[in-house]
């Protein structure tokens, strides 16, 4: 399993140099400018993006072929995949808590103020992922170009249905921190659950 993990890093190394300076820019903008709980929502969502490109760089290369050959279960192979999310995800997350933690500090305020961003930007990148992984297991990255454009425009439809219904949700945004826990938990189950989904995916494919 190590040696999976790391051959995810290997491979991408360029790709997450080229998404850590766009990071920066983004921390840049929200330490000097930019909200920085919205900021630390886009950049968590947008590290989370990089298993889509490990994705399209094993379907070029053949390493689907060649890895199920190595002394490895398809479970593992599965089970790296949501581990190196969790870890671009985690390290974005954690990464714009200190920045935000620092910003407190600087500005005199209390050092957790507006911390529970971090918290709904991993609950928001663990949905995206336990819908997606699936997807990209049971297609592949070039073949779910088409599906991942309608999944990310389910939400925005939703949202524009509930604007024309009328409906009205009283949640301030004081309320939001309190919800995180409960939020919290059922994603982790929604993520297992996905996890299941794709090891019975994988497990079915022929190569």
């Amino acid at each position: 399993m190590r040696g999976l993990i790391k051959n995810e890093f290997l491979t991408l190394r360029r790709v997450i140099l080229l998404y850590a300076g766009v990071l920066l820019f983004y921390y840049f903008l929200g330490a000097f400018g930019m909200k920085m709980s919205g900021v630390q929502i886009f950049s968590v969502f947008f590290a989370t993006m990089l298993v889509i490109s490990s994705f399209s760089y094993e379907e070029k290369s053949g390493w689907s072929v060649y890895v199920n050959v190595l002394p490895v279960s398809r479970t593992q192979i599965v089970m790296c995949k949501y581990l190196f999310s969790m870890i671009c995800m985690i390290t974005a997350s954690a990464f714009g808590f200190l920045i935000q933690c620092g910003m407190n500090l600087q500005k005199g305020v209390s050092m957790f103020q507006d911390s529970w961003a971090a918290g709904a930007a991993a609950i928001i990148a663990c949905l995206f992922l336990s819908v997606v992984l699936p997807v990209l297991f049971q297609v592949g990255a070039d073949k779910s170009r088409v599906i991942l454009v309608l999944l990310f425009m389910i939400p925005f439809a939703v949202a524009l249905l509930i604007e024309k219904s009328g409906i009205k949700f009283h949640i301030s945004l004081e309320q939001l921190p309190s919800l995180l826990p409960a939020a919290g938990l059922g994603t982790v189950a929604l993520l297992l659950l996905s996890c299941v989904v794709s090891i019975e995916i994988y497990k079915r494919k022929e190569f």
